[in-house]
């Protein structure tokens, strides 16, 4: 009897008498199949000596594997050309998933592997990756920690997200007939009427005055026009962060007879949560009061392209970052401490303010929002100049429920001069950063 190892991999021939050749081939592992799968995929695979391979030992050893199917997903995500966001955070639940389930054959998914992982959401730590105690940490170690010891814990939401985006992964591996069904579907989901995650929710009549004390909120948003304006634009129309930080100056128009803003994606670096969120949204009397349109001018005067020049962009996250930021920080001191106090909750006054307490219908509602629509695609076209006073009787309906500040013509012309030297100084720290990446040892 002739006898071969290859790498560990166990391989016997024996010839008999009458010339007949018996082989056995003995597949352990994953890294059997690994060590195989370089065989046959190496330049020179030996076939003389180790005979030919067995059709399911072949078919084992191509098998698509998760951490290549992981990478071709993450692929698709960037040529469709999903938000930097999305695909930073999709990036992360499904790496986290592969360190903690381990590399092995795609096929070999099973509902416990899923099981296991959301097992283990629920009691790994929250922010992990940016805390010191668990820094040079692998997720497996991080998680062996987290059990026995005491850390604050993922959100219910954020264990949701990780859930939905481990199930778009594997529905795309099912699309693509390279698993049969997949393996999250026999799990029960969660009852999400028993979540014990807090919401936010919209700012009090009296957080809103707070905010927007006729002493504090202009000392404080008199530094830079995002302060001002931005603010007022989320408290009087309920538009997200980054919608409003990305607003370019030709994104202010008169539509039917009335002025709003155009909540798109029509350059590089703005960008729209979904489908849905493209829309113009009609701004109320007390915006135009205010001097809304007389900032407009400045910007122009000053030669600036965007609404709010100031805030830097970010890849991951567009211009919001600094906004929100400095809204928080700003909420903090005037007494809102609450860890869900931030800017979103303008989002919430709007929405429950329009439906709630001044019975808009909720497509109206929905338009002027930008959350889904149930309709059929062909009507979700929010610029319809026909239901835009639709929108504005809403908006003026709804107020905004606090007094707001009036503008001065020329009141930012010195922030506006501080932009070329604000541009200088990023651009030096940009350089800083790629040298200080360049002299880390790989």
């Amino acid at each position: 009897m002739q006898s071969t190892a290859i790498r560990e991999l166990t391989f016997e021939r024996e010839r008999l008498a009458d010339g007949t050749v018996r082989e056995r081939w003995q597949v352990d592992s994953d890294d059997d199949a690994r060590r195989l799968k370089a065989i046959i995929q190496s330049d020179s695979p030996r076939i003389e000596d180790i005979g030919m391979f067995p059709p399911h030992l072949l078919a084992e050893a191509n098998a698509p594997r998760l951490a290549e199917r992981i990478e071709t997903y993450l692929g698709d995500m960037r040529l469709a050309e999903r938000s930097q966001g999305n695909l930073d955070d999709t990036t992360y639940t499904l790496h986290l998933f592969l360190e903690l389930t381990g590399d092995k054959p795609l096929h070999r998914l099973t509902t416990d592997d899923v099981r296991a992982f959301l097992k283990a959401m629920e009691v790994y730590p929250s922010n992990a990756s940016k805390k010191k105690v668990f820094r040079g940490m692998t997720p497996k170690e991080i998680l062996a920690k987290a059990q026995s010891e005491d850390h604050p814990r993922l959100s219910m939401r954020t264990k949701d997200k990780h859930k939905d985006r481990l199930a778009a992964f594997l529905n795309a591996q099912v699309a693509e007939d390279l698993l049969t069904k997949s393996p999250h579907k026999a799990i029960i989901n969660r009852d999400k009427s028993k979540t014990d995650a807090p919401s936010r929710e919209p700012f009090s009549p009296e957080e809103l005055a707070t905010l927007f004390d006729p002493e504090a909120f202009p000392k404080w948003a008199a530094k830079y026009p995002h302060r001002w304006w931005g603010t007022i634009l989320g408290v009087a129309t309920g538009a997200r962060l980054n919608e409003i930080a990305q607003l370019y100056v030709d994104d202010v128009r008169l539509e039917a007879g009335h002025f709003g803003i155009h909540i798109r994606a029509g350059r590089e670096d703005q960008r729209l949560k979904n489908a849905h969120s493209s829309r113009f949204v009609p701004l109320p009397s007390a915006v135009l009061a205010a001097g809304f349109l007389m900032f407009v001018e400045d910007v122009k005067h000053a030669g600036c392209e965007r609404l709010f020049p100031h805030l830097p962009f970010s890849q991951a996250n567009g211009y919001g970052d600094a906004m929100g930021d400095q809204f928080r920080a700003y909420a903090i001191k005037q007494g809102l401490t609450g860890r869900l106090k931030s800017f979103h909750c303008f989002r919430h006054n709007v929405t429950n303010g329009l439906i709630n307490e001044h019975g808009v219908a909720v497509h109206t509602a929905q338009e002027i929002t930008g959350h889904d629509l149930s309709l059929p695609s062909g009507l979700k076209h929010y610029v319809n100049p026909g239901t835009i006073p639709n929108r504005v009787m809403a908006l003026q309906a709804y107020g905004p429920p606090v007094p707001l500040p009036a503008y001065q013509a020329g009141q930012f012309a010195a922030s506006f001069k501080l932009l070329k030297h604000m541009e200088k100084r990023r651009q030096r720290a940009t350089k800083k950063r790629q040298v200080s990446r360049s002299k880390t040892p790989a």
